[in-house]
């Protein structure tokens, strides 16, 4: 009898397959390269070890149960498994009917917001990421304040995780590949009624952040494009596919049949509705709307404009603000 013990060789369609990792390893190597750009030595090793990278992820890809995070997935990942992008219209004229229904508190605070954002594009360099982190926390502290006033708690959860172990499912009910989705979303903003258990389950030491989507009266979430440079809308873009996988495994994890969620750098917003339709997820994806130095500079509407559509994607009161196509 052989002392030898046999592993039972897995089969890669067996288990989930986790493909991040070989994508992580190719972003690092590409900011090697660019690191390393004129050393010769270098140049042909670490093509070679990119070139052995990516056979190795188009062979993971082929698995059955592939896994990726919510930084890592593509645009691809996402068409693959059937998930299919439409567009959000929004009607102007009835967002500046919702600003001016805006309450003297709601109005003060959106003034004192103003105020300090642009006391932030005086005071840092806005053009890298960390100003846009202050002013996208900035929005959300004014945010919670606003629904204070009208006796409504706020609750913000930065780094909460939605899936654990594997991950959540999603599958192309065409050709029936499947995906499996895990990881943190940026911040999720839960508003629940104003009481102390609540407030406890929520937010005191050793709560509970599963009960967050159970005990909520409106959710959104809130995906952070970490952008290092501000001129380019593409940088933004890219941000999506990461964006709407966190929508999903929300929608799938908490048995909803349709998430609102936002991509943000302070300065752009893109506003998204996700739903499941017949079998079918649809994200619905708005133009990008702008909240620059120079806009603000002359007046605070594009911010009264941003601050009430993140209320509005909170907790919804307007069904005619926008068509679906």
């Amino acid at each position: 009898m052989s002392e030898h013990t046999h592993k039972r060789k897995c089969s890669l369609q067996d288990s989930t397959v986790d493909i991040s990792k070989m994508r992580m390893v190719l972003n690092r190597l590409e900011a090697l390269k660019v690191e390393l750009e004129g050393v010769e030595e270098t140049e042909e090793e670490l093509h070679s070890i990119s070139e052995h990278v990516l056979a190795l992820e188009n062979i993971l890809k082929g698995a059955k149960k592939p896994r990726v995070t919510f930084s890592t997935i593509t645009s691809d990942d996402l068409k693959k498994a059937g998930v299919m992008r439409k567009r959000l219209m929004f009607d102007d004229a009835k967002i500046t009917g919702l600003t001016n229904g805006l309450t003297t508190d709601a109005k003060a605070d959106i003034a004192d917001l103003h105020s300090r954002i642009k006391n932030i594009y005086a005071r840092v360099n806005m053009d890298y990421e960390p100003g846009s982190r202050m002013i996208l926390d900035a929005i959300l502290l004014a945010l919670a304040d606003i629904f204070s006033t009208q006796q409504r708690g706020i609750a913000i959860l930065p780094g909460t995780r939605i899936a654990q172990g594997d991950g959540v499912q999603i599958s192309n009910p065409v050709s029936g590949y499947e995906l499996w989705l895990s990881g943190h979303v940026d911040y999720a903003v839960i508003e629940y009624e104003d009481v102390r258990d609540y407030k406890d389950r929520l937010l005191a030491p050793g709560g509970s952040r599963e009960d967050a989507f159970e005990i909520s009266t409106g959710r959104l979430f809130l995906v952070e494009a970490k952008c290092q440079s501000l001129s380019d809308i593409h940088i933004l873009v890219s941000h999506i596919p990461e964006a709407v996988s966190q929508a999903i495994a929300l929608l799938r994890s908490a048995n909803l049949s349709e998430v609102r969620f936002c991509l943000s750098d302070g300065h752009t917003w893109i506003f998204f509705v996700l739903k499941s339709e017949n079998g079918m997820l649809i994200y619905y994806e708005s133009a990008a709307r702008r909240l620059s130095r120079d806009l603000l500079e002359i007046s605070d509407v594009p911010l009264r404009d941003i601050v009430q559509l993140v209320c509005e994607w909170l907790r919804p009161t307007a069904t005619d603000l926008f068509v679906l196509e």
